[in-house]
């Protein structure tokens, strides 16, 4: 299904809230220019050439952040105009999300695929407050994300407290080996076909799930103790072009 809340950066983080707060779904889509479309599309897919990658920005600034990871992987200097405007894109984008709970918000990049994105869940933090906001680039398709109504969460936490540790585990041998997880988990072909089709046990109606337009960003909430989160997915279509995925994630206790 389509039809997620548009938002845009033009808007402001204040409006933006204002539809994050009154989405049922707790989520709201930004549209972006196409990969094709980027003036540093070279640069992402210079990185997507290379081994799958995750990197936190910690406190560095994107321009410094990108710097980093270039000069490493790409050898010094490369891609100095592409990067400076990948970095612009990604601070109006860290700025937005951070207005969402007037807070500095942190960055972090990731290149490889993590199948344990392809089981229904909610992002958590300890503050009051969150969001996330996520821009893949050079995905096929996008995040799918579902009403809290549709979940059983008596199901979704039993079926997380059995299969939390080893979820983890295929996403720490996935970053490692670059195996593929059909065959890692080929000796659990149930488990398997639920990430394929997105149908897990606590999932009460599968037809009640939203897609953000592949290509586009969105933000949504993250659970806290004051806080339901956005019961998302990835897609199975993903799981050999999983992108360059921009994530900023904004929290912060009310002053």
């Amino acid at each position: 299904m389509s039809g997620l809340p548009r938002a845009s950066l033009d808007q402001g983080a204040r409006a933006v809230r204002v539809q994050l707060d009154a989405s049922d779904l707790g989520t709201v889509e930004l549209a972006r220019p196409a990969l094709d479309e980027l003036p540093y599309r070279d640069f992402v897919r210079a990185l997507l050439a290379r081994r799958g990658f995750k990197l936190h920005f910690n406190r560095l600034e994107p321009e410094a952040a990108l710097a980093m990871v270039s000069d490493q992987l790409l050898g010094p200097g490369a891609f100095v105009a592409e990067r400076a405007r990948f970095a612009e894109d990604i601070a109006a984008l860290a700025t937005l999300a951070g207005g969402l709970v007037d807070a500095r918000a942190s960055v972090s990049l990731r290149t490889y695929f993590a199948p344990g994105d392809l089981v229904w869940h909610v992002d958590r933090v300890h503050e009051a407050q969150a969001f996330r906001l996520v821009w893949p680039l050079g995905r096929p398709s996008g995040m799918r994300v579902t009403p809290r109504d549709n979940i059983d969460v008596d199901m979704f936490r039993m079926f997380h407290h059995r299969e939390h540790a080893l979820l983890c585990r295929l996403d720490t041998q996935i970053l490692r080996t670059a195996a593929d997880v059909e065959t890692l988990w080929a000796h659990r072909p149930a488990q398997l076909q639920a990430m394929i089709s997105g149908q897990f046990p606590f999932l009460i109606d599968p037809d009640r799930d939203w897609e953000v337009t592949p290509g586009a960003a969105s933000i949504h909430r993250v659970q806290t103790p004051a806080q339901p989160g956005t019961y998302h997915r990835s897609s199975w279509a993903n799981r050999h072009a999983p992108g360059l995925q921009v994530v900023v994630t904004a929290a912060a206790d009310p002053l």
